[in-house]
């Protein structure tokens, strides 16, 4: 049977952590993969293409006319309404990002070790008798078998667990969603 100090032996030379900290490297080198996605994503979306590297930055924009209605003294009329939008504002850019990263480590070491003892008595005996013509034999023979087995057996695992989600829309999509909405309500103007 192995002892304690044998087993704790096993662990003895393994890169532990490596074995730990390298899937928390990998998470970081995912993450810094992550952003530069979201950048390149982001720069192609919201600017557009400069000749050279010292041209100032043009933002892309969404510009439309809308039909909002305007009371002047009572009386209703439709005015059209020109809004220009950063197009950034308006599309969600994938921006993921890590939120967790688990590292469950558990080692798996075999280690089994059998204790086997047996034991085997066997006792003969033999008695005889003879008198006035009879003759008696009597023999015995007792046998004891016994046997104990102690098996010790350990396990283990190794688990990484990472999660990704996509960040929540733009504020500015937000804003400009409600001042279409608001687009439906009159404005007053005069007295």
């Amino acid at each position: 049977m192995a002892d304690n100090g044998n087993i704790a032996n096993n662990f003895v030379g393994l890169p532990l952590g490596l074995l730990v900290c390298q899937p928390i490297l990998e998470v970081a080198k995912g993450q810094d993969a992550l952003c530069r996605t979201y950048l390149e994503n982001l720069f192609s979306l919201a600017f557009e293409a400069r000749e050279k590297d010292t041209d100032p930055l043009v933002a892309k924009t969404v510009k439309f006319t809308l039909n909002r209605t305007v009371i002047n003294n009572g009386t209703p009329a439709v005015v059209p309404v020109t809004v220009e939008a950063p197009l950034l504002s308006l599309v969600p850019v994938p921006a993921f990002t890590m939120d967790e990263a688990t590292v469950r480590f558990s080692m798996e070491v075999r280690d089994q070790s059998v204790d086997k003892n047996s034991t085997n008595n066997t006792e003969t005996t033999s008695i005889g008798y003879s008198a006035w013509g009879f003759k008696a034999n009597i023999s015995g023979s007792v046998t004891t078998q016994g046997e104990h087995t102690r098996t010790t057996d350990k396990s283990a695992k190794y688990e990484i667990y990472a999660r990704a989600i996509q960040q929540p829309p733009a504020e500015g999509m937000a804003k400009l969603s409600s001042i279409v909405a608001s687009v439906i309500e009159p404005i007053e103007t005069g007295s």
